[in-house]
């Protein structure tokens, strides 16, 4: 069931585009070794616009209501570039770098350029407003494939019954939570930390530009080395981001990592929060990670996360400025359905996720570093994008680091 109102998530990512935090622009790059043309790209860019993509953000006629999503088909236009790509990474960063808009103006782009060796790459961003990056894919799967059907958005119903209904949550569970805090000092404690130290003690920085690093690992030698030291491929992940972080000077971090939470909402996720160092085991840190599971991040003492959506923006974004509490991300997209792992008769030669973040321009974000992988074609694809000067200055200096965390595990990654 797709869910007809934003979500507290949803508006977080929204507010991005209203100068509260960083621009999130979420982002698939498609690597092909034969050429894709200008046609069957025009073919999925329609698909597209008719699909989980093809809607916007509505105002509620009614104070209290939820902001609710409408149908819309506008999109900017398919962009095939004539001249060819060396620097498939450059090139990415770059398709993200248009005013990307989920309530005013389109809230995704698809674009494509032939690669300098042969093939062609394509890139579909979309605000994270509009998608997470499960839903990105799964509408890329569909428009690949040709089997999207216009998505039924159900009438998200009655403006003044979802404002009541929100005010009565709101208020029942506020009631409920304020008296508890006269009982529990586990409960007190959770505001006191909440409204003392919103960001959980990591110092935001100005992100003014990005580095990114894209590389393969072999799936095969992932996995049996996740086994052989007795973690997981996800703790494995974190493993590898934690001690990439230590090679770039910063051996103790917080990881904030998603999870699914099958809502229908547009931004199905929840976040839990994790201390790791570079030197833990991979062993431990899946324990840590179980851990953090049950007791994901969210509003403090018992109080109604729906709470910030009667809020003024300004409010809202200073007591949920992101959805978790790290200052490292590290998200675990999956397999790849089969869908997306051809394009017509192409088949892809790889594929990377990721969001990157468009025109930053200084804007403030406790996010460090970004990390994303997935599994495709007996490969496993990490890609990390680092926002922070201090930490990194150059994505050459963030691509030693990955290399040199690898090692330390027996594996290599093949660069992008």
């Amino acid at each position: 069931m797709i869910s007809t109102r934003l979500s507290v998530i949803d508006e977080i990512f929204l507010r991005t585009h209203r100068g509260y935090g960083i621009p999130i622009a979420l982002q698939g790059i498609w690597r092909t070794t034969e050429t894709v043309t200008r046609q069957e790209l025009g073919r999925v860019h329609q698909e597209l616009a008719v699909g989980q993509l093809g809607r916007r953000v509505g105002k509620p006629r009614i104070p209290g209501a939820r902001l609710r999503w409408d149908i819309s088909s506008d999109s900017l236009p398919l962009e095939y570039g004539t001249d060819a790509v060396d620097d498939v990474i450059g090139w990415a960063d770059a398709q993200a770098d248009v005013p990307l808009d989920p309530q005013y103006g389109p809230g995704w782009r698809l674009t494509a350029a032939p690669l300098a060796h042969g093939g062609t790459v394509v890139s579909l961003v979309c605000s994270h407003a509009l998608a997470d990056a499960r839903g990105l894919i799964d509408a890329a799967a569909q428009a690949f494939s040709g089997d999207t059907r216009p998505v039924p958005v159900p009438h998200p119903g009655s403006d003044a019954r979802d404002a009541i209904a929100m005010i009565l949550t709101v208020l029942v569970r506020s009631i409920a939570a304020t008296a508890r805090l006269w009982v529990s000092k586990k409960a007190r404690a959770e505001l006191r930390a909440f409204t003392t130290a919103d960001t959980g003690g990591v110092a935001p920085h100005r992100a003014r530009q990005m580095h990114a690093v894209i590389v393969d690992i072999d799936a095969a030698e992932w996995d049996s080395t996740a086994e052989r030291v007795g973690g997981s491929a996800n703790s494995l992940f974190v493993s590898i981001v934690a001690t990439t972080m230590s090679e770039l000077g910063s051996p103790a971090v917080t990881v904030d990592i998603p999870f699914r939470t099958g809502s229908g909402d547009a931004n199905s996720i929840g976040m839990a929060t994790v201390a790791v160092r570079g030197s833990d085991s991979p062993a431990d840190i899946r324990i840590a990670c179980k851990a953090a599971f049950g007791a994901p991040v969210g509003a403090p003492a018992g109080y109604p996360p729906e709470i910030v959506q009667l809020l003024p923006h300004r409010i809202a974004a200073k007591l949920t400025s992101t959805p978790g509490r790290g200052e490292v991300l590290c998200s675990n997209i999956g397999d790849i359905p089969s869908a997306v792992t051809t394009l017509g008769p192409h088949r892809s030669r790889g594929l990377a996720t990721r969001a990157i973040h468009p025109n930053p321009s200084g804007a403030v974000s406790t996010i460090r570093m970004s990390t994303y992988i997935s599994r495709m074609n007996g490969n496993y694809t990490l890609s990390l994008v680092c926002t922070d000067d201090a930490l990194v200055g150059s994505s050459a200096e963030l691509a030693s680091a990955v290399q040199r965390a690898l090692a330390t595990r027996n594996l290599a990654g093949k660069p992008w």
